[in-house]
C-alpha cells in the first residue's frame, strides 16, 4: 500500500512539472490587486543612443555610410564620413607643411647664430688690440643679435603653425562619426547625399540588457523598492516576463504613457523605476524597443 501511494505521489509531481513548465517558470500575475500596477516601455541598459556630428550649427552632409541597420558596431567604429572631408584632409596636409617649413628654417637659422657669435666675438677681441675697427665690431654684433631675435620669431611662429595644425586635425576629426558605444544599429536617419540635421545620423543601442522603464505613480513608490520582483506582459507576448527592480528615478513629471482606457487619468505626476529584465527576454523582446507594456511590481 505504502509503495502504491509512493508511486502515485511521484508520478503526479511529474505531471505537474511537465504539464505546467511556463507557469512554474514565471510565477507572475497581473490580474491582482497585490503589489503596484503601472505602463512601461522596454529600453535598453545602455538607452537608445541618438548619434550626431560636431559640424557645428550649419550641420554636415553625410558623404559614406559604414553601416546599415541591424548591423554591430564596435565602440570606436567609424559610422560615416562627411562631405568636406577631403578639404579638411588637405589643410591638415597644409599646415604640417608649414610647420616642417617653419622648422627647416630655424635649422638655418641656428647655423647662421653659431656663426655670426663667433664672429662677433672674434672681432671683439681684435678690436681690443686694435686690430679691427670699431664700425666692422658693431656690424658683427648686430648680424649676431639679429639671428637671435630672427630663432625667436621663428620659434614662436613654429608653436602658432602646430597650434593651427591641432585645430586642423581636430577639424578632420569631426568630419569622422565614431559608435560611441558597441551595440547595434536600430535606424539610420540621414543617408549619404542628405544633411544632417537636428535628427541626428542614426539610433543605435546595446542589446544585449533590456531593462523595462515603469512610470509609478507618485503616490506609489513609497512601496516600491530596488530588489523587488516585477512581472512584465504585454498584448501578443507569448509569455509573462520576471523583472526585477533596479533603479528609482529622481523627477517627478508628467506621464508619457497613457492607458487605452479613455477613462484612464491622462496628467498623472509619475516617476521613473527602472527594471532588469531577466535574460530570456532578450532575444524574444530586443525587435520590440519602446514597446508600451503592463508592469506589475510584487509587493
Amino acid at each position: 500500500m505504502y509503495c502504491k501511494v509512493t508511486y502515485f505521489l511521484f508520478t503526479l509531481a511529474i505531471f505537474i512539472f511537465t504539464a505546467f513548465p511556463v507557469s512554474a517558470k514565471t510565477g507572475c500575475k497581473l490580474d491582482t490587486d497585490q503589489g503596484i500596477g503601472a505602463l512601461g516601455r522596454i529600453e535598453p541598459r545602455s538607452r537608445v543612443i541618438k548619434v550626431s556630428h560636431n559640424a557645428g550649427p550649419e550641420g554636415a552632409r553625410v558623404e559614406q555610410l559604414f553601416f546599415q541597420e541591424a548591423d554591430r558596431v564596435k565602440a570606436g567604429d567609424r559610422l560615416a564620413t562627411l562631405s568636406d572631408h577631403v578639404k579638411k584632409r588637405a589643410e591638415v596636409a597644409a599646415a604640417k607643411a608649414r610647420v616642417n617649413s617653419l622648422k627647416a628654417q630655424r635649422i638655418v637659422e641656428q647655423v647662421a647664430l653659431t656663426f655670426n657669435k663667433k664672429e662677433y666675438l672674434r672681432y671683439q677681441s681684435l678690436e681690443q688690440v686694435s686690430a679691427a675697427s670699431v664700425s666692422l665690431t658693431e656690424a658683427k654684433r648686430l648680424a649676431f643679435e639679429q639671428s637671435e631675435a630672427n630663432l625667436v620669431r621663428l620659434t614662436a611662429e613654429i608653436a602658432n603653425a602646430q597650434a593651427e595644425l591641432k585645430v586642423a586635425e581636430a577639424a578632420l576629426e569631426n568630419t569622422l562619426i565614431h559608435a560611441p558605444i558597441s551595440g547595434t544599429v536600430l535606424k539610420i536617419l540621414t543617408w549619404p547625399g542628405e544633411r544632417i540635421g537636428d535628427e541626428g545620423l542614426l539610433e543605435m543601442a546595446d542589446l544585449s540588457q533590456l531593462d523595462v522603464v515603469a512610470e509609478v505613480y507618485e503616490s506609489d513608490l513609497l512601496q516600491v523598492q530596488v530588489g523587488q520582483m516585477g512581472c512584465i506582459s504585454a498584448v501578443g507576448f507569448k509569455r509573462h516576463y520576471h523583472a526585477e527592480v533596479r533603479e528609482l528615478g529622481f523627477l517627478v513629471r508628467k506621464n508619457d504613457l497613457n492607458d487605452t482606457d479613455p477613462l484612464a487619468d491622462r496628467d498623472n505626476r509619475i516617476i521613473e523605476v527602472r527594471l532588469t529584465l531577466e535574460p530570456e527576454a532578450v532575444t524574444e523582446l530586443q525587435h520590440q524597443i519602446l514597446r508600451q507594456v503592463w508592469v506589475r511590481i510584487a509587493p
